[in-house]
């Protein structure tokens, strides 16, 4: 479709400039735009490959790799959390040392605020505790100064004292212990004037104003005991220094007779003895502190931001909240003052406690990125090393696939892989040996097969042969020996069979005949005795297992001159195994020569060979031990037990196998 495209724009494209030169092709345009998205796409696909390709060669199949990747992704889970978890706790530690802290420093200042109060409570009870005092106090009130001074005057000449005491000597007293006391000021109701005392000097002043003035100035002390300024009874008669770094206290004066109100006392404070002092009690001031009235006016802001202000959030500071919202959320403090009227409170912002874990947080990600490249760099490098011996492992099993079964792996530690491959190079021993005893059984059965062929060269000639001698010896009346060749022929019928298995009861059958013809032989000398279990009698056997054992009977054991000769053969099932026995009662076995039959069927097969080859009397014996062993394995074989006189008893043990299974 696409070349269709192609070879279309082409052919348009030259049409187009035959008829005009400068003509363009939209439809080449277009062609190429698909390219470019086309190319595109291919780019895509081929990053999607190489992705693909990654993970299948370094991921998918590879196990290290999964497992470094799934420890990875653990680990940083458990460092992050382990980090989350620190700078949580950190921070609910240093919110609670800000908090304490600025505990601390709101019952610093509201000591120092409650001593000043203290203080003037005291000057004040002093004044109306001393009748010397309160009288002249009283009378320098409700007099014009001039007579004030005429009557100390007098008093000094009548009591002949050199100093008098006076309310303006308790003033500078009191002015004296207190340092943040920067001003006092004594003002008379019916004489509209006021007193100022400073540490350097002391001042009268008289009031100019209209009596709405000074009313409205009454009011507004009497309203606000605590204020930030200090000022006279109208605007044009303010004390000297008056400011927002001042707060000031104010009480009414009484007549200790009378009780009629007849002045106020005004004291005004530095706010910077508030500072010093929290600066020679608390060296780091933890959080923003303000003193505020009841009315929630602050007189001292630590930060200088909302002195003689009434505070926007004097409502929300009573909340309940862990956390307050003001200008941003805090945690909040509040101390009141006793009997001053004044609350301090103390602020910690959300700011002020992120400010003292920023580099918390920095140092936490620091060191939670190091533990995490130092623990993948150490399983990576341990993984590594496993990887290795693994590898070592895989390449072994390849050569061994090869053929290669002299591979051996030598693998360091005492750890699992090397026990796999003690495991591995065990069963390249194993394999080997039973190679190697394959081998060995296969070149037996070769030779059988060769023996059996040799045998079986015209065999209806050698039948026809002993069936024309045993007609003969009946024609003749030798039935006996008829007899004899007919058993004679029948046994070699079947031992020239290719059948190399056969059932239980036809070798047992077999051992019948031979031993048939041994009673023909020997006239009644011979008892012979037969059972077969019937559940084992169609199980699978090799054939000429139990004839030979019967013939070495014959042959050794056999008492040529009694007429109480014996033997027994019994095939009976145990468990899964079959077990036939046979048992005579001959000369027996003298200990010495069981001893050596002993170690013979218990030996390897090539010192069986090498019996075999010297024609030992019990070769017969060795070869069916040996037999068994090759076909069903090392758990089977044939057992000797012999008295010398008694007879012996050879037990064979084979699987129980249906018929046709070997």
């Amino acid at each position: 479709m696409e070349r269709r495209m192609d070879t279309s724009a082409v052919s348009f494209c030259h049409a187009q400039k035959s008829f005009h030169k400068k003509s363009v092709c939209p439809i080449s345009k277009t062609n190429v735009t698909l390219k470019r998205g086309q190319y595109i796409n291919e780019q895509e696909c081929s990053v999607v490959s190489k992705i693909r390709r990654f993970y299948l060669n370094h991921v998918k199949r590879k196990m290290f790799n999964k497992i470094i990747l799934l420890y990875s992704a653990v680990m940083m889970m458990l460092f992050a959390t382990a980090a989350v978890m620190v700078y949580q706790y950190q921070v609910q530690r240093t919110i609670r040392e800000e908090t304490d802290a600025n505990m601390k420093t709101a019952q610093v200042l509201s000591i120092y605020l409650n001593r000043q109060y203290e203080n003037i409570q005291n000057t004040i009870q002093q004044i109306y505790g001393d009748a010397t005092l309160s009288d002249d106090l009283v009378y320098f009130l409700n007099n014009p100064y001039e007579n004030y001074l005429g009557h100390r005057l007098n008093q000094f000449a009548e009591t002949n004292e050199q100093r008098l005491r006076s309310y303006s000597t308790l003033v500078k007293n009191y002015m004296e212990l207190e340092p943040g006391a920067k001003r006092v000021s004594i003002y008379s109701y019916p004489r509209k004037f006021g007193m100022n005392f400073e540490r350097e000097q002391q001042q009268l002043q008289y009031e100019s104003g209209s009596g709405e003035s000074w009313n409205n100035w009454l009011m507004m002390r009497r309203a606000y005991t605590w204020d930030t300024v200090s000022h006279g009874p109208n605007s044009n008669i303010s004390t000297k220094g008056a400011s927002t770094s001042m707060y000031s206290y104010s009480r009414e004066l009484q007549d200790p007779w009378t009780l009629d109100r007849i002045g106020m006392l005004i004291v005004d404070f530095d706010s910077k003895q508030l500072t010093n002092w929290l600066d020679s009690r608390v060296p780091a001031t933890h959080g923003q502190m303000l003193v505020m009235t009841s009315m929630g006016k602050v007189l001292y802001d630590s930060t200088g931001e909302y002195v003689g202000q009434i505070y926007p959030y004097r409502y929300e500071i009573n909340s309940t909240d862990k956390w307050v919202s003001l200008d941003e959320p805090s945690k909040i403090n509040i101390l009141d003052t006793g009997n001053a009227g004044l609350s301090v409170v103390g602020i910690v912002s959300k700011s002020t406690i992120e400010a003292s874990t920023g580099s918390l947080k920095t140092t936490l990600i620091l060191v939670t990125l190091l533990f995490f490249i130092a623990s993948f760099v150490l399983t990576a490098t341990v993984m590594r090393r496993y990887s290795k011996k693994i590898r070592r492992i895989i390449v072994s099993m390849s050569r061994i696939g090869e053929g290669d079964l002299s591979t051996r792996i030598q693998m360091p530690g005492e750890d699992e892989l090397k026990q796999i491959s003690q495991r591995f190079n065990d069963m390249c021993e194993r394999l080997e040996q039973y190679i190697d005893k394959m081998y060995t059984s296969e070149i037996k059965q070769k030779h059988a097969e060769l023996v059996a062929l040799q045998s079986q060269i015209n065999p209806h000639f050698l039948y026809n042969t002993l069936e024309s001698i045993r007609m003969k010896a009946y024609s003749e009346g030798a039935r006996d020996v008829g007899k004899m060749v007919y058993s004679l022929s029948v046994m070699f019928k079947n031992m020239v069979k290719k059948d190399t298995v056969v059932t239980i009861k036809e070798e047992i059958e077999m051992c019948s005949i031979y031993l048939d013809l041994l009673q023909i032989r020997y006239e009644g000398r011979l008892e012979v005795e037969t059972y077969i279990e019937p559940c084992v009698s169609g199980c699978s056997i090799i054939k000429l297992l139990i004839q030979p054992i019967v013939e070495n009977y014959i042959v050794h054991g056999f008492r040529s001159l009694d007429d109480d000769n014996r033997v027994s053969i019994h095939a009976v099932r145990d468990g899964g195994r079959v077990i036939i026995t046979v048992k005579d009662n001959g000369t027996g076995i003298a200990p010495e020569r069981l001893k050596e039959i002993h170690q013979m069927l218990s030996g390897s097969s090539h010192l069986s060979s090498n019996l075999m080859e010297k024609s030992t009397p019990s070769i017969g014996l060795i070869n069916v031990h040996d037999r068994i062993r090759m076909n069903y394995g090392e758990d089977y074989g044939i057992a000797v037990f012999s008295e010398p006189g008694e007879g012996a008893e050879i037990r064979v043990e084979i699987p129980m196998l249906k018929e046709g299974i070997l």
